[in-house]
């Protein structure tokens, strides 16, 4: 095969293969591993020196290039390696506008990077980017978080400079051209660095990852000066020397700093499957016709010959690219995106990407339910690898945390389990049984032993777990039965003393290792059939009932009550319950399903096998007993007195459902958004930070994740299509409210899922073996030397004030918990506070102004810190607020 012959192979229709390219862009190799950054500056094109990776001008516009394998991610630090042609690749290109580019510089950039995607085939997505509002893409090039200096300032000398530091995960130092209060924000920390001393203030919204990030970067980037932190609101702290070098550059008689913004979560931009889609028309001009769509979905794209344009109600904007368009179109479409966004009146800065047909980044594909082809490029397998029908390799799920992420399965399921039924506001144990009855007119709580098949020090570690709570709620479990067991699920959680997992899920979301540790043989029974007290698994089978039998495995199958039967399938197992028990399989169903359904009928006692055209008289005469109705097999009527049965075409589905009729009944408490059984395989796995801001939950996607991206004052979302992991790290906030976090995430997650999604609750250094097989390399120990914010400040001499302390939510300081939150209001100065009141602004309450005060600000007024002065009788208050004009 001739060089080279792969760019043949993927280059789009009408490309010009000779189009002029600058020699700088010739340089990159067509077929590797890469990642290369041009900085376009007056109208030259160089180069970035990778050791200047992460450090960008405001005043230019830069280029990125990022080609990886198919399911990786490159970043900065990637090193070029070719590939063979018939390996497929992932070609990003970004364009990155600083906040003060010239309109020069922004018609150059585009030029160029037309020339770069002709040089590479025409087949990269292009994002175009914006200073401080990049995609999540952009920031995971950039692992330890990227620099932005002002190009006004590259002449002049090299202190006192400002900076404002901010960002969660990838922490951005944005460098300011001038040294004014009008940049501070409560949400930043904030950096003045002179010629003697550098300062940090800490912005009170600040996080403690951002506080962290700050200080290694003040360490990093300002060595050989002292620094000193100085807390928003509490200046007047600083030593007098401190304090006199600080007013010459920020005097504080001058302090206005704003309250924390209303941040747009970044998950936005992929969130909630909302967005409308255009097709792209040439008119003579370009013309958009509205497609009439409710959840988008792929087929939606269905003109290969065209141009769509996805509008994200204003987060972005995306232009797909069909494979057969002109090659015109498709270097038109970044142009109409942009003036798309003009023509709306959204922000210059909307993130606006332009992908082609089958080269489609996952972040796009995620914006669709039904997008199945993200799905099936996942190189997770589904069935265990090692196991054969009723064993499981267990010792292969202790030492191979890869393999059990794979097959989501802990143990084999051979350990001790503990079962308690909750309906209502009782909560009670149920005896053990081999046969396990669930009912979905209740609750149950499952305490599971993990059966560790190994003693080998290492591989206990890697199982990481001893116990797993499990919730399982029935479909028609009602809302107080739901309430009482997720109280004593919980309890039973934070209870344990040895390594843990929560689990919540409901019914037809059972995950593997739930259905394993049943060994498959999991009954579950409509609740409104048995009007018996439940005294245990034996009295809910006494009477008369089919189950319909689900999986062909122990780590995937169960046995759910059909109920208003009118008709089976070929392609399905059932368990017939009359006065003999009955195993009917389908001529289409599987020689494993078949195996499973008799396992689930041998636990009833005596049974016979019955095949599908095989049935016998007694069979027909034993079912038209006890169901009142005629029998139909796969839509055609066969009356059950009948001694043969015939069947039309095997794989027609019963009641008309899909996918094996795996339809759940309808659900009265309405916890399902829908309710067929998820498709398989799995997405894609997705990692979040995520955190608690104005009552609401944050987002931020880490593409390209490890473990070093968990930090322990955080909490993450692993989102592994099957089951929703909370990781919660040993010092984050909020830790007691790890299922409104989850729940809160699934009811606005991506791929049209049902808020039924399953759930696990998992702690730092308490990973069990199926977590940690999502990243690439785990350490047990990684994490046990975090040093907190308020070590590393103590470490540089800084102390914290006794009187502050990091928010339980992180967002603000509280400085005394039996009073209202202080430092959380927004601050004022005294001047702006004393005015008429038609002239304060409108979030000030005007009997309360003196919260707005900062501390240092009230001290000075009323000569008492404000929780002393909250202390004081309410006449004695409004006697000195009176006397302050503050009132």
């Amino acid at each position: 095969m001739p060089p080279f012959n792969f760019i043949k192979q993927e280059i789009r229709p009408n490309t010009i293969p000779d189009l002029k390219v600058d020699a700088t862009f010739r340089k990159v190799a067509k077929h590797a591993i890469t990642f290369a950054i041009w900085k376009i500056d007056e109208d030259r094109l160089e180069a970035v020196p990778r050791s200047h990776y992460g450090t960008f001008y405001d005043s230019c516009a830069y280029i990125i290039y990022a080609a990886s394998l198919s399911g990786h991610y490159a970043n900065h630090e990637t090193i070029t390696r070719e590939q063979k042609p018939n390996v497929s690749l992932e070609r990003y290109i970004h364009y990155w506008l600083g906040k003060n580019v010239s309109e020069q510089n922004r018609s150059n950039v585009v030029h160029k990077i037309q020339e770069l995607d002709s040089y590479l085939g025409n087949i990269s997505s292009i994002y175009r980017e914006t200073q401080n509002l990049e995609s999540a893409r952009f920031l995971s090039y950039f692992k330890k978080g990227y620099d932005v200096r002002s190009g006004a300032l590259i002449s002049a000398p090299k202190r006192p400079r400002l900076f404002q530091l901010y960002a969660r995960k990838w922490l951005r130092s944005i460098e300011v051209a001038t040294i004014d209060w009008s940049h501070f924000n409560s949400d930043y920390v904030m950096v003045l660095q002179t010629d003697t001393l550098t300062y940090v203030w800490i912005g009170r919204s600040s996080s403690g990852i951002e506080r962290r990030s700050a200080l290694d970067w003040v360490q990093k980037h300002c060595s050989g000066s002292p620094i000193t932190t100085v807390d928003d609101g509490y200046e007047q702290a600083m030593s007098q020397e401190q304090k006199e070098l600080w007013n010459t550059l920020l005097p504080l008689k001058k302090r206005m700093v704003c309250q924390a913004s209303q941040l747009v979560s970044e998950y936005a931009d992929y969130n909630s499957n909302k967005f409308r889609i255009y097709k792209c028309n040439q008119r003579g001009r370009l013309h958009l016709d509205q497609l009439d769509v409710g959840m988008p979905a792929k087929d939606d794209l269905s003109d290969a010959h065209g141009v769509y344009l996805l509008d994200n109600y204003g987060q972005s904007i995306w232009l797909w690219v069909g494979a057969q368009a002109p090659q015109a179109d498709a270097l038109s479409a970044m142009g109409n995106g942009r003036a798309f966004v003009k023509k709306k009146k959204y922000p210059d800065n909307t993130l606006v990407v332009r992908v082609l047909e089958g080269h489609e980044p996952v972040e796009f594909k995620r914006l669709f339910a039904n997008w199945l082809n993200v799905w099936q490029e996942n190189t997770r397998g589904h069935k265990p690898v090692s196991t054969k029908f009723g064993k499981l390799d267990a010792h292969s799920l202790c030492e191979r945390p890869k393999m059990a992420a794979d097959t989501q399965l802990v143990d084999d399921g051979r350990g001790e389990r503990v079962i308690y039924r909750v309906l209502g506001d009782q909560v009670q144990e149920v005896p053990i049984s081999k046969t396990v009855v669930f009912t979905t007119n209740a609750s149950f709580v499952v305490k599971y032993s993990v059966q560790c098949a190994t003693v080998v020090p290492a591989d206990l570690a890697s199982v990481g777990i001893k116990t797993i709570i499990y919730q399982w709620n029935g479909s028609e479990a009602s809302a107080d039965s739901i309430s009482r067991a997720d109280k004593f699920a919980k309890a039973s959680f934070d209870a344990l003393k040895e390594p843990g997992m929560f689990v919540q899920l409901y019914e037809f979301d059972e995950p593997p290792h739930f259905l394993q540790i049943f060994e498959g043989k999991l009954i579950i029974r409509r609740g409104q059939r048995s009007e018996m007290p439940y005294n245990g698994s034996s009295d809910a089978l006494l009477d008369t009932f089919l189950l319909k039998v689900y999986g062909d495995a122990s780590y995937n199958a169960k046995a759910v009550e059909e109920t208003h039967l009118s008709s089976i399938s070929s392609k399905d197992c059932y368990v017939i319950k009359t006065n003999h028990v009955w195993v009917w399989c389908g001529q289409s169903s599987t020689g494993d399903a078949r195996e499973m359904a008799k396992a689930v009928g041998a636990l009833m006692g005596e049974n016979s096998l019955v095949l599908e055209g095989k049935e016998s008289k007694e069979f027909w005469q034993s079912v038209a007993m006890y169901f009142n109705q005629t029998l139909v097999i796969n839509g055609n009527g066969n009356s059950c007195s009948s001694s043969t049965s015939s069947s039309s075409g095997a794989g027609s589905m019963c009641n008309g459902s899909s996918n094996g009729g795996n339809i759940s009944p309808t659900l009265s408490n309405n916890c399902y958004l829908n309710t067929s059984v998820p498709s398989k395989p799995r997405p894609p796995v997705q990692l979040f930070l995520v955190w608690w801001q104005q009552s609401a939950l944050r987002y931020e996607e880490i593409l390209g994740f490890d473990q070093q991206d968990l930090s322990s004052d955080c909490t993450y979302i692993l989102d592994t299509g099957s089951l929703t992991y909370v990781w919660l790290g040993s010092q984050a906030p909020n830790q007691e409210r790890y299922t409104s976090i989850a729940q809160s995430y699934v009811q606005n997650a991506p791929f049209g899922r049902r808020s039924a999604t399953a759930l696990a609750v998992v702690r730092q250094f308490q990973e069990p073996n199926v977590f940690k097989g999502f990243f690439e390399s785990w350490q047990n120990d990684y994490g046990k030397n975090f040093h907190s914010y308020e070590e590393m400040r103590k470490d540089l001499g800084n102390k914290v004030p006794s009187n502050c302390s990091l928010a339980s939510e992180g967002s603000a300081l509280i400085l005394n918990n039996r009073q209202k939150d202080f430092d959380g209001h927004k601050k004022y100065p005294l001047t702006v506070l004393i005015q008429e009141m038609d002239m304060l602004p409108p979030e000030i309450n005007p009997l309360k102004r003196e919260v707005h005060l900062t501390h240092d600000d009230f001290v000075s007024v009323f000569n008492m810190s404000f929780y002393e002065f909250d202390e004081l009788p309410k006449w004695k208050k409004m006697e000195l607020k009176k006397q302050f004009k503050l009132f």
